[in-house]
């Protein structure tokens, strides 16, 4: 947009023609510093300097035909643009400048900074240094030191420069490139971020995203609960104090945390500054992040996940006044090194009056027809909600239809669940009921009581007194013998709810280094919240057994990580399983914490005839021999499960129908895998083969 023409009462006529943008404002003012290095390079003498450098004369050339001939070009050239910053303030201009004045720097400290950054814009500059110096093509300290030492006053600013230029480098607008040298021959660069800045571009750092007011949501449209909306509206209130507090946002991720940051940002009409961890790395990129939220007046915001038990302390930001913004999980502790005041928000995974209205908010109405059932049951975070309507659009789409069904969106949330567990946990198979799998009645009654639980756990946490502390976490222990079918119920209990069950592959978690294994489950544990899936821990016993007394370095770092799990399971809001084949192993810790214990026994003969009957389905055998095998083999559910897959193996190359040679000969094998002999006499079946 074109700049309305500037009145000659507003700024210098000369000026008139310039428009108020930060790239204008930063010409402007190097044009200040080239007047004095002009003045300075040859001692005063303007005539040698510009025999000596044929170049300034066009920089000369454009001042005089500005501001006039005067007897110091610099200073009538300085008063000359504090008239421009006027009237670019009066017309509430952004200017990076500006901005890092307004922050604290001096206009010595802002003249040092164009001093060092002459070359970025200019290298013909490099030619006055080196001949100023006999060698660096770049100001070092001393040069800088002498040239603006004297500011045409009785005055003498050399401790004034060298605190100026100190500041400048501590604050992280310059840095040094020969620390090692004395402190005089120093050699500063100004950071090219921070010079793109000035001239009015956004950062493009590959570990700092900036995003500007107009592209952030507003505050209205953030989806919340009553609680949440009413802390989220008091907010922008709360941020305007001086000094600025410190916000923790709390929550899983993708669960709009970022999301309110951004709104809050906008309702202080400020852009934002968004990094990760890897600020952290070097502390040269903290003191930058605040420069740049200085610079762009951006609300500086951090996303760091911190695991249970760990912590983290916040150095102050230079120069920025701005509220400092942190998205973290629900655990680890935070602190703030200049004792500011933080504030805890908490954002819990939407309920279920709140996921509805985020499908309804990125859907087509007439694609919603099976949502409400869909919106009760996968319980996901916000930002998980939408990219899953995303990918269920599209799957419904290449299907040629118009409305979404509830397989659209479970592959839809596959390809998400795809990206954060298959690293840490193994997709299973989930299809069947429960009813296929045959245990004895008490068993069943847990299973279906399980069932329960996990359906109505939002309910039932909802309706629990606040003294009770019921979670929506469900936690269940499978105990039993192997084979009993503690892994198929478990599988037939993820489709029963129409979940996907994925389990924690321990090789890929555990590992020898310290605090690696609690790191890996914390990971594990998070997506399986998020992404509302059901997480089977094979062999339990392999991570929670019992503590031990201190013996040595392994016990202690043992119990370490029994002690992370047993609070991390406590915590956990999604749904657990855990199978073990030794219940007395597991910590009794554990098994407290457990809302629902099934013990899995080893099949009666009733149990081991329903087994058999249940895997030769569609196979024509005479039951009575089925019973007489069910009362003699006393095998468990999985050596009954191998029998019959092996005597269908044998029936294909026989190439005939399975028969009960064929199952007798597989049964006859599994025994002689356990070094028995089966019970089986040889007459009770016909020939496997002929």
């Amino acid at each position: 947009m074109d700049t309305p023409h500037i009145h000659p009462e507003s700024v210098p006529a000369a000026f008139a023609d310039m428009p108020f943008t930060a790239a204008q404002h930063l010409r402007l003012a190097l044009f200040g510093v080239i007047a004095r290095v002009i003045e300075c390079c040859t001692d005063g003498d303007i005539e040698a300097a510009l025999q000596a450098h044929p170049f300034l004369a066009d920089y000369l050339n454009e001042i005089h035909a500005r501001t006039g001939a005067a007897e110091s070009v610099a200073a009538q050239w300085r008063r000359a643009v504090r008239a421009w910053e006027a009237e670019a303030v009066h017309r509430k201009t952004h200017l990076p400048l500006i901005a890092l004045g307004g922050a604290g720097l001096s206009a010595l400290e802002l003249e040092l900074l164009l001093a060092v950054g002459l070359m970025e814009e200019d290298p013909r500059f490099g030619e006055v240094f080196e001949r100023a110096q006999r060698s660096e093509r770049r100001p070092t300290m001393a040069l800088l030191i002498a040239w603006w030492r004297d500011d045409g006053s009785n005055d003498d600013r050399m401790d004034d420069v060298r605190r100026g230029l100190q500041r400048l480098i501590d604050d992280g607008l310059l840095l040094v490139r020969n620390a090692d040298a004395p402190r005089a021959d120093w050699v500063p660069a100004v950071v090219l971020a921070v010079w793109d800045g000035l001239r009015g571009e956004a950062p493009t750092l590959r570990w700092l995203r900036h995003a500007p007011v107009e592209a952030l949501p507003e505050l209205d449209a953030y989806v919340a609960s009553d609680a949440t909306r009413m802390a989220c509206d008091a907010l922008p209130l709360l941020l305007t104090d001086r000094p600025a507090p410190v916000l923790l946002l709390r929550g899983p991720e993708h669960n709009g945390r970022k999301t309110l940051a951004s709104a809050l940002a906008r309702s202080l009409d400020r852009p934002i500054l968004l990094v990760r961890e890897a600020v952290f790395e070097d502390e040269a990129r903290w003191r930058l992040f605040g420069v740049l939220a200085a610079m762009t007046n951006a609300v500086p915001v951090v996303e760091f996940e911190l695991a249970l038990g760990e912590s983290r302390s916040l150095p102050p930001l230079p120069l920025t006044d701005a509220p400092l913004i942190v998205v973290t999980g629900r655990h680890g502790a935070w602190a703030c090194t200049d004792g500011r005041t933080m504030l805890a928000v908490d954002l819990p995974l939407p309920g279920d009056a709140q996921r509805l209205r985020h499908w309804q908010a990125c859907l087509p109405a007439n694609a919603i027809a099976a949502l409400p059932g869909c919106a009760g049951h996968m319980r996901l975070s916000s930002g998980n909600i939408r990219a899953s309507a995303a990918a269920a659009t599209a799957f419904a789409r290449l299907a040629g239809r118009k409305t979404l069904d509830p397989d659209d969106i479970r592959r839809a949330c596959r390809t998400l669940q795809s990206a954060r567990l298959e690293t840490m946990a193994t997709r299973l198979e989930a299809c069947g009921t429960l009813s296929d799998v045959a245990v004895d009645e008490s068993t069943r009654e847990e299973l279906d009581a399980l069932v329960a639980r996990c359906r109505w756990r939002e309910q039932l946490a909802a309706r629990s007194a606040a003294v009770a502390g019921c979670a929506v976490g469900v936690r269940a222990l499978f105990g039993g013998p192997s084979g009993s079918g503690k892994t198929l119920a478990a599988r037939l209990l993820a489709a029963e709810l129409g979940k996907e069950l994925y389990r924690v592959d321990l090789a890929a978690t555990v590992n020898k280094y310290l605090g690696e294994t609690e790191k890996n489950l914390n990971r594990a544990l998070n997506a399986a919240e998020e992404l509302d899936v059901v997480l089977l821990i094979d062999e339990g016993d392999a991570l929670m057994a019992n503590r031990t007394d201190v013996g040595s370095s392994n016990d202690r770092y043992a119990n370490l990580e029994t002690n992370f799990l047993l609070q991390r399971i406590e915590s956990f809001e999604g749904i657990v399983l855990v199978t073990t084949n030794a219940v007395d192993r597991i910590d009794r810790a554990f098994a407290r914490r457990m809302d629902v214990v099934v013990n899995f026994r080893s099949p009666d003969a009733w149990r081991r005839f329903e087994i058999l009957k249940l895997h030769l389905a569609g196979d024509d055998l005479d039951d009575t021999w089925l019973e007489d095998v069910a009362t003699r083999c006393v095998l468990s559910g999985g050596q009954l499960r191998n029998a019959v897959t092996h005597a269908r193996l044998l029936s294909l190359e026989a190439g005939r129908p399975l028969d009960e040679g064929h199952l007798q000969s597989a049964l006859t094998r599994e025994y002689r895998k356990s070094g028995a002999s089966c019970p089986l006499r040889p007459t009770q079946a016909k020939p496997c083969l002929q």
